[in-house]
């Protein structure tokens, strides 16, 4: 078998309704900083991802989704250039040959993270699609078949402007069936995360509501012991990327000094950079992103804290269903697996063109049994949201 093609997406959905644009400073007119947020990553208006549609000569076609939630045309534009031509020709049953031969070509010049492994990520799924299709077997039985089949599920969209409106929301996925949320910081210093998080503990104990909290790098590190020792006292079950993200010996020291596990894996990359997170004790959770790291080396990374008997609970956000099928059947493969990250917004909006075979019952996912991710596109109907395309081919 041999790869014939590769066709590039950029998706991006519309907002729905008005974009609210207090608090925001756009930097263009689709992407925003938020002022009142210290050290806020870029956002976009749009929910926007990148599809990879691999063909081969054999007529099996495998579908992979990067994690793009700004500024897809990069990532697209290392597929066109190098990584789409490189796979010409390959077979892509030889997941992990691929994957060292692309990540080979680019070490040499420093580029070992970023974009360039999420380009390479959204091959990589595509290629796990077409293997599990030829062999007609659900990606997670290639991967070593399941520890188990079904996944609980935190929910990690808790929209709300304030305490009342979160907690008015958490109430209503407790009804839903979730037993586990993490909460987002408001990005305004320790006071508000607390009173949240308290009012959250005084409504459900831990038996009843598993807690989680993200930081998204934006505490110092007084907030962070502050924070974490508050969170130890409500017995959570992590907290997320507390500090700077370059500051590992940071997140080591506050591993050490609080009860709560410190979860550290959204911007990190490949086994080499988790290795140093986790052989430090800087990372007691493990959160690999499927879009941005692919299903070989998230595979990898599990395997890896396996060894550091460090759980795995993997990161998604704005992914699609084939992004988050991806991550489905690797949690479903691994041992050290601990919960799963749902957010259903970007799920619900491209429901329109992909039909996934997973599905949520009362807070856990049904994991598949469809011969690959279980995860079919509709052309025809994504390309009212497609900004971009274009096919690479011998």
């Amino acid at each position: 078998m041999k790869v014939t093609n590769v066709e590039v997406y950029i998706v991006k959905l519309r907002p729905t309704g008005t974009v609210q644009k207090d608090g925001k400073r756009f930097i263009t007119p689709d992407y925003f900083v938020a002022d009142s947020n210290r050290r806020s990553c870029v956002y976009s208006v749009n929910a926007e991802t990148v599809f990879v549609k691999v063909s081969t000569d054999e007529g099996i076609v495998g579908w992979g989704e990067i994690l793009a939630p700004t500024n897809p045309e990069v990532v697209a534009t290392i597929l066109r250039h190098h990584l789409a031509p490189m796979a010409l020709g390959e077979n892509p049953m030889r997941n992990q040959y691929l994957w060292d031969k692309m990540l080979d070509t680019l070490r040499e010049r420093g580029y070992t993270g970023g974009y360039l492994v999420d380009a390479m990520a959204g091959l990589d799924i595509a290629f796990w699609d077409i293997k599990g299709k030829a062999l007609d077997q659900p990606v997670y039985a290639l991967l070593g078949g399941p520890y188990r089949e079904k996944l609980r599920c935190y929910c990690s969209s808790v929209p709300g402007a304030d305490v009342k409106e979160r907690l008015e929301n958490v109430a209503r996925l407790k009804e839903e069936g979730f037993d586990a949320v993490k909460i987002h910081t408001f990005g305004k210093g320790k006071k508000l995360d607390l009173e949240l998080l308290e009012a959250i503990r005084a409504k459900y104990d831990a038996t009843e509501m598993d807690l989680m909290f993200d930081a998204h790098g934006k505490c110092t590190h007084t907030e962070a012991y502050t924070l974490g020792r508050a969170l130890s006292e409500m017995d959570a079950m992590f907290f997320e990327a507390p500090l700077t993200f370059e500051d590992r010996e940071g997140h080591r020291k506050l591993a050490e000094a609080i009860d709560t596990a410190v979860a550290v894996g959204e911007p990190l990359r490949t086994i080499y950079t988790f290795k140093e997170w986790i052989a430090s004790g800087a990372a007691e959770v493990v959160q690999p992103d499927m879009g941005r790291n692919g299903i070989t080396e998230m595979m990898r990374i599990a395997h890896l804290a396996e060894a550091f008997h460090v759980p795995f609970a993997p990161h998604l956000s704005a992914h699609q269903a084939v992004g988050h099928a991806a991550s489905i059947h690797v949690s479903a493969a691994i041992s050290n697996f601990l919960i799963y990250e749902y957010q259903p917004n970007a799920l619900k909006r491209s429901a329109d063109y992909s039909n996934a075979s997973f599905r949520l019952e009362r807070g856990e996912i049904v994991v598949p049994n469809a011969p690959g991710l279980g995860v079919d596109i509709d052309e025809q109907a994504m390309r009212k949201a497609v900004t971009e395309y274009f096919e690479v081919k011998a």
